[in-house]
C-alpha cells in the first residue's frame, strides 16, 4: 500500500504547477467578485478553489494514466490491485485536503488586501472561512467518489464523458435540494444563519464528513472488483 501511494504522489506533484496555476486564477477572480457581499463573499474563492481540486486531481491522474500508458504498466508491478486502488483514493483526499487547507489560509492571508467592505478579521470569520472550504471539499469529494468507478470501467475519454453528465444531474440534484421550497434546506439554513457559532458550523461540517464515509467505502468497493476484473 506505502509502495503504490507513493507512485501516486509521484505522479500528483508533476500536476500541482498546473492545478495551482488555475486554483489561483480561478480564487483571485472570485474573491474580486464577491469582495463586496462581506465576510461571505470572501470565502467565495476558498470554497470554489476547494470544490474544483477533487476533481481536478481525478481527471488529471485518470488522463495521466492514459497518456503514459501507466494503468497497463502499473498492473505488472508488484502491487495487488486492491492496494492501487485504495491509493488512487487516498491520494484524492490527502491533495483535496492540502488544497483545501491553502486555499482558506490564503482566503484569510488575503482578506485585508481584497475586503472593500471594512470588515475587520476576527476570529469567528477565519472559523466560517476554514469550515466553508472544508465543507466545499467533502461535497465535491462525494461527487468524485460517485464518478471514480467509471474511469477504472470504461477508461478516461469514456469515463470523462458520463461524468459530466454525472456532475451535471447531481449539480442540479444539489440546487433542488438547497431550494428555498425544500423544508430540510430550510431547517439547516436556519440552523447555520440563526446560530454562527463554531460548535454549530463544526457539527454541520463533522456531519458531512460522516456522510462522505459511505460513498467513499462503496465507490473504493466497486472500483476495486472491476479493476480486478478488467484484462489489461
Amino acid at each position: 500500500m506505502k509502495r503504490a501511494f507513493m507512485s501516486e504522489l509521484a505522479i500528483v506533484r508533476t500536476l500541482v504547477p498546473s492545478i495551482a496555476g488555475v486554483g489561483l486564477f480561478i480564487f483571485v477572480v472570485l474573491t474580486l467578485a464577491n469582495a463586496s457581499d462581506g465576510d461571505s463573499g470572501m470565502s467565495a474563492g476558498a470554497c470554489a478553489v476547494s470544490a474544483m481540486s477533487p476533481i481536478m486531481v481525478m481527471s488529471s491522474l485518470a488522463g495521466f494514466d492514459n497518456q503514459n500508458g501507466w494503468e497497463r504498466y502499473r498492473a505488472t508491478l508488484s502491487l495487488s490491485r486492491k492496494d492501487i486502488i485504495c491509493a488512487r483514493y487516498l491520494s484524492i483526499i490527502v491533495f483535496s485536503a492540502v488544497t483545501a487547507c491553502a486555499a482558506a489560509l490564503l482566503s484569510i492571508v488575503s482578506f485585508p488586501l481584497f475586503n472593500s467592505a471594512g470588515i475587520p478579521l476576527t476570529g469567528q470569520i477565519v472559523f466560517e472561512i476554514a469550515i466553508a472550504s472544508a465543507a466545499s471539499m467533502l461535497i465535491s469529494l462525494m461527487m468524485v467518489f460517485l464518478a471514480q468507478p467509471l474511469f477504472f470501467r470504461f477508461g478516461h475519454m469514456e469515463a470523462l464523458r458520463l461524468s459530466v453528465g454525472l456532475f451535471a444531474l447531481m449539480g442540479c440534484g444539489t440546487m433542488a435540494m438547497l431550494s428555498s421550497s425544500n423544508p430540510i434546506s430550510n431547517w439547516l439554513m436556519s440552523i447555520a444563519g440563526a446560530n454562527p457559532d463554531p460548535a454549530v458550523l463544526g457539527c454541520l461540517c463533522a456531519g458531512i464528513a460522516a456522510l462522505a464515509l459511505a460513498p467513499c467505502a462503496i465507490s473504493c468497493a466497486v472500483s476495486t472488483k472491476v479493476y480486478r476484473a478488467r484484462d489489461l
